[in-house]
C-alpha cells in the first residue's frame, strides 16, 4: 500500500525522542531548574490522566457485513406493540408498557367475539371478571395491569433475577389469547415463558444482518454514477491510544523523580505513538473481476461465482479485507465471498462461492474493501464497482391443482360457469325447440316419448378475466425466520404459477402490485406501479413474466417505506372491468390487506385472498401477531371473501391440492 506520512507529527515525534535520549546521555543541557522540570512532569502526568479519562473508548475497527446470508426481513410481532397492530392504542398515546394492556384487551375481546361467540359486552365483562381464561396470572394482568407474581416461590425467583415478572405475565397472557384463537393450541410458546419483554428492546435493526448490508446496498447509486472506487468511510481505530497515555505517564514520573530509565521508557513510548500517528492509509488502486458460470439460471439452480481482486497500484496493501457484494435476495450455500490478505503490487486474490438462484433480476452490490495502514491506526472503506447481473425468470410451470377463483356457483380451474343457459357441459334446463338449435342439443329421448322437440341448455362457459394483485408494501416483506423466503417472494412465485395455469386454460390474466414502485427514489406513485391488464396470448405471457422478474415493486430487496397504497388501489379499481376476478396475495400481517380486499369486493369483484403465512411463535409479540392475523382471516371470511392460508415451507401446489380435497377455500 502507498503510505501518506504526516510530516508535522513525524518530525515532532522524532525531535522529542532525540532530545530525550540526548538529555539522558548528558549531551543536552536545558539549564532548567529542578522546580521547572518537576512542573513539566506534573503537567505530563495531568495530561496522561486527562487522556485516560477522555480516551476510554473501545477500538473502532471495522466489521465486515454478513453477505453470506439472505438479507434478513422482520418477523411479524418484533415487539408486542407491533404484534397488536390496529388493535392497540394510537401513535399519540405515548410509550411504556402500561399502554400494552389496552391493546392486549382489544385483541382478547376480538378473539372472544370471533372464536367463542361472545358479544363485545360479554367479552369485556369476562375480562374484567377474569373469567375468560383459567390462567389466573393472565386474567389478573388484563384485568388490572398487575404483572407481579402472587406466590412466594415466584416472588423469590423474580428477586433472585431468575425470572422477569413482566415477561412471564406477558407470555402467559399471549398463550391464553392464543388458546382462544386456535382452539386450545397455545401456538407453540413454551412453558418456560420464552416471551421476553421485547417492548423494551431498542433499535429495530439490532441483530439484523440487513443493517450490515447498508454499506453496500445504499451506495448503488454511487456505484452506477462513478467509474472508479468510491470511499464511504474513514476511521481512527484507537489501536494505539493506550501507549500514548503510558508514554506521558512515564515521562512525567521520570521528570519528577529525575529517573533516566523512566524518561527513556517514555521516549520509546512516544516513538511508538508518533509512528502510529505519522502513517495513514490512502486509497488503493484495486481491480475487480467477477464471473458467474450461469447468467440466466433457473429458480433453485446453483450459480458458481468467482471474484478476483488485484492490486494495480505500486505499493503494498499490508492489510486488505474484501467482501463481495452478494445480492440481498440470494443466499450463499458454499464457499465464502470474503478474503483477508496482504497484496504486493500486481498480485491478486481469488474467492469462489456458490449462490442459489431466486426469481428476479439480481444486481451485485459493489465489493467492499477495507484497507488499513501498517500500524493499524487508521482504516478506510471503499466500494469497488463491478457490474454483474443475474437474471432468473420465474417458473412457468402450471400448478398441480385448480386455481381458487370464486365464481357464482363453484370453484374450478380455468373457465367460469355462468348462470346463463347455452353451450357447455353442466345441465341447466330444457326449453322449447327453436329454429337453428344445434342437433346435438335436442332432447331425443323426450321426442321419442312425446313426439315434441325440445332443446337442452347447459350452463354457459366463458373465459375468466383474472387480475393477480401482489401486496408488495414494505410491511409485506416479512418471514417467520432466517432462511425462509419472505411473503413478497412467495407471492411473486405463486403469481407466476397461477398465471401459467389460467393462461393454459384460455383465461385472460393481468398483474398488478401495490407498494414502492421506484427503489432509487423511494416513489410509490400510482402511475409507476406494476400494471398489466388481463389478456392472453404468447406476447402477453412474455410481458407478464418480464414484470414478475424485473419490475421494481416485485424486487426481493426490502423497499423504502410507502404510504400511497390508497391511490394505487383506487387506480386499479378504475381500470378493472366489472367482471374481473381478483386474486390478492398478501400476508395479512396488518389491516391494509383486509382493507384492500374489502374495497375491491365492494365494487362487485369476486375476490380470493392467497395469504402466505409469515408468522412465528418464539416470543409473546410473535404469538400475538399470529392471533391477530387469524382474526383478520376470520373477518374476511365472514364477509364472504375466501382466504387461502398458505403455510410457510409448504409448496403452493400442496396447499391448493388440500383445498381441492376440501371442495375449495372457506
Amino acid at each position: 500500500m502507498s503510505r501518506s506520512v504526516r510530516p508535522i507529527a513525524f518530525w515532532l515525534t522524532l525531535a522529542g525522542v532525540v532530545a530525550a535520549v540526548a538529555i539522558i546521555a548528558g549531551q543536552l543541557e536545558l539549564g532548567a531548574r529542578q522546580s521547572v522540570v518537576a512542573m513539566i512532569g506534573v503537567l505530563a502526568l495531568a495530561t496522561a490522566v486527562t487522556s485516560l479519562e477522555e480516551g476510554r473508548t473501545d477500538r473502532d475497527e471495522a466489521t465486515t457485513p454478513e453477505t453470506e446470508r439472505r438479507a434478513a426481513v422482520p418477523v411479524p410481532g418484533t415487539s408486542v406493540r407491533d404484534g397488536i397492530g390496529e388493535f392497540g392504542p394510537g401513535r399519540g398515546s405515548g410509550g411504556g408498557t402500561v399502554h400494552l394492556v389496552p391493546g392486549l384487551r382489544s385483541v382478547a375481546v376480538a378473539a372472544l367475539t370471533r372464536f367463542r361467540g361472545d358479544t363485545p359486552d360479554e367479552a369485556r365483562s369476562a375480562l374484567e371478571a377474569g373469567s375468560w381464561t383459567a390462567d389466573e396470572r393472565a386474567a389478573r394482568f388484563l384485568a388490572t395491569g398487575e404483572a407481579a407474581p402472587e406466590s412466594r416461590r415466584e416472588r423469590v425467583a423474580a428477586r433472585l433475577g431468575r425470572a422477569d415478572p413482566y415477561a412471564e405475565a406477558l407470555g402467559r397472557t399471549a398463550r391464553a389469547i392464543t388458546r382462544i384463537g386456535y382452539g386450545g393450541d397455545d401456538g407453540g410458546l413454551a412453558a418456560d415463558e420464552r416471551a421476553t419483554s421485547d417492548e423494551r428492546t431498542t433499535s429495530e435493526d439490532e441483530g439484523n444482518p440487513a443493517g450490515d448490508r447498508d454499506r453496500l446496498s445504499s451506495a448503488r447509486t454511487a456505484r452506477r454514477s462513478a467509474s472508479g472506487i468510491v470511499e464511504v468511510f474513514h476511521r481512527e481505530t484507537n489501536h494505539w491510544n493506550g501507549i500514548g497515555v503510558v508514554a506521558l505517564a512515564a515521562l512525567g514520573l521520570g521528570a519528577i523523580a529525575e529517573s533516566p530509565g523512566l524518561l527513556l521508557a517514555g521516549a520509546v513510548g512516544v516513538g511508538y505513538a508518533g509512528f502510529a500517528r505519522s502513517i495513514t492509509a490512502t486509497a488503493p488502486d484495486l481491480g475487480l473481476e467477477r464471473t458467474v458460470d450461469v447468467e440466466q439460471p433457473e429458480p433453485g439452480e446453483e450459480v458458481e461465482v468467482t471474484v478476483t481482486v488485484t492490486n494495480e497500484g505500486d505499493g503494498i496493501l499490508w492489510d486488505l479485507r474484501f467482501v463481495d457484494g452478494v445480492p440481498g435476495g440470494l443466499t450463499v450455500v458454499d464457499g465464502s465471498p470474503r478474503v483477508g490478505t496482504v497484496l504486493r503490487p500486481g498480485e491478486s486474490a481469488t474467492v469462489e462461492y456458490t449462490l442459489v438462484a431466486e426469481p428476479g433480476e439480481h444486481a451485485f452490490d459493489p465489493g467492499l474493501a477495507i484497507v488499513g495502514d501498517l500500524s493499524r491506526s487508521t482504516e478506510r472503506e471503499f466500494l469497488v464497482p463491478c457490474e454483474t447481473p443475474i437474471r432468473c425468470d420465474p417458473t412457468a410451470r402450471p400448478t398441480d391443482a385448480t386455481v381458487p377463483l370464486r365464481p357464482s356457483s363453484s370453484t374450478f380451474a380455468g373457465r367460469l360457469t355462468t348462470g346463463d343457459g347455452g353451450a357447455g357441459t353442466t345441465f341447466h334446463s330444457v326449453r322449447e325447440y327453436r329454429r337453428g338449435d344445434p342437433m346435438n342439443r335436442i332432447d331425443w329421448n323426450r321426442h321419442a316419448r312425446t313426439g315434441e322437440l325440445a332443446t337442452i341448455d347447459f350452463h354457459e362457459e366463458r373465459a375468466a378475466r383474472v387480475l393477480l394483485l401482489v401486496d408488495a408494501r414494505r410491511e409485506a416483506y416479512v418471514a417467520p425466520g432466517d432462511g425462509v423466503p419472505h411473503a413478497v417472494d412467495r407471492s411473486t412465485t405463486a403469481a407466476g404459477r397461477l398465471a401459467t395455469t389460467l393462461l393454459d386454460a384460455g383465461d385472460a390474466v393481468g398483474l398488478a402490485a401495490i407498494g414502492t414502485s421506484d427503489r432509487r427514489e423511494g416513489s410509490d406513485d400510482p402511475a409507476d406501479a406494476c400494471w398489466l391488464p388481463p389478456s392472453s396470448g404468447p406476447d402477453h405471457r412474455l410481458r407478464l413474466r418480464e414484470l414478475l422478474r424485473a419490475h421494481p415493486q416485485l424486487s426481493s430487496a426490502m423497499p423504502p417505506p410507502s404510504g400511497r397504497w390508497v391511490a394505487q388501489v383506487s387506480r386499479i379499481r378504475r381500470r378493472l372491468s366489472a367482471e374481473t376476478h381478483v386474486v390478492l396475495f398478501t400476508p395479512l400481517t396488518d389491516v391494509v390487506g383486509t382493507i384492500v380486499a374489502r374495497r375491491l369486493a365492494s365494487r362487485g369483484h369476486p375476490v380470493v385472498v392467497v395469504s402466505p403465512d409469515p408468522t412465528a411463535d418464539r416470543t409473546a409479540g410473535q404469538v400475538i401477531a399470529r392471533v391477530c392475523r387469524r382474526i383478520r382471516r376470520h373477518d374476511l371470511q365472514s364477509m364472504g371473501i375466501p382466504v387461502v392460508d398458505w403455510p410457510a415451507r409448504e409448496p403452493i401446489d400442496e396447499t391448493l391440492l388440500r383445498l381441492d380435497r376440501r371442495g375449495g377455500p372457506p
